[in-house]
């Protein structure tokens, strides 16, 4: 199951909208592993098409970003002891990765969500194949 984790319900249901139109089965349940806050996470097929997932992925950025405006609106209003972000592992699998939410909002202060997105996929992948060499090396690129 690939999963996707939401910290509001209002966003929640429309990415729940978005898959039931779409005709995707999804499972949705509630994580109280998310500290104050009540996280949900709408989980769909592992075997669905990758055309699909790009456009769910897009959906998901959407929808993260409107979560930053809701957070920038209420400014300490919301407090969150968890936030998550996901990357897509060399198997094609996804993984959440926790975040204590002051480090992600200190790192937004700085960064757009898709350069943070791009730093945490570039982390998995540095995880995934460490590089045990000379840190100042050149780097042959693709």
């Amino acid at each position: 199951m690939l999963d996707y984790i939401f910290f509001d319900t209002v966003l929640a249901g429309e990415f729940k909208d978005h898959l039931t139109k779409i005709d995707i089965r999804f499972q949705a349940e509630s994580d109280d592993g998310f500290g104050s806050i009540q996280g949900e996470i709408i989980s769909i097929a592992d075997d669905t098409s990758d055309k699909v997932l790009d456009e769910l992925q897009i959906l998901y950025d959407e929808l993260q970003e409107k979560m930053e405006d809701i957070l920038e609106q209420e400014g300490d209003g919301l407090l969150m002891d968890a936030a998550g972000m996901q990357t897509q592992l060399k198997d094609g699998s996804m993984c959440t990765l926790r975040v204590e939410p002051s480090i992600v909002t200190k790192i937004l202060t700085v960064l757009e969500f898709d350069e943070l997105q791009a730093f945490v996929d570039n982390i998995a992948r540095s995880v995934e194949e460490p590089d045990a060499g000379h840190f100042c090396h050149n780097v042959e690129k693709d």
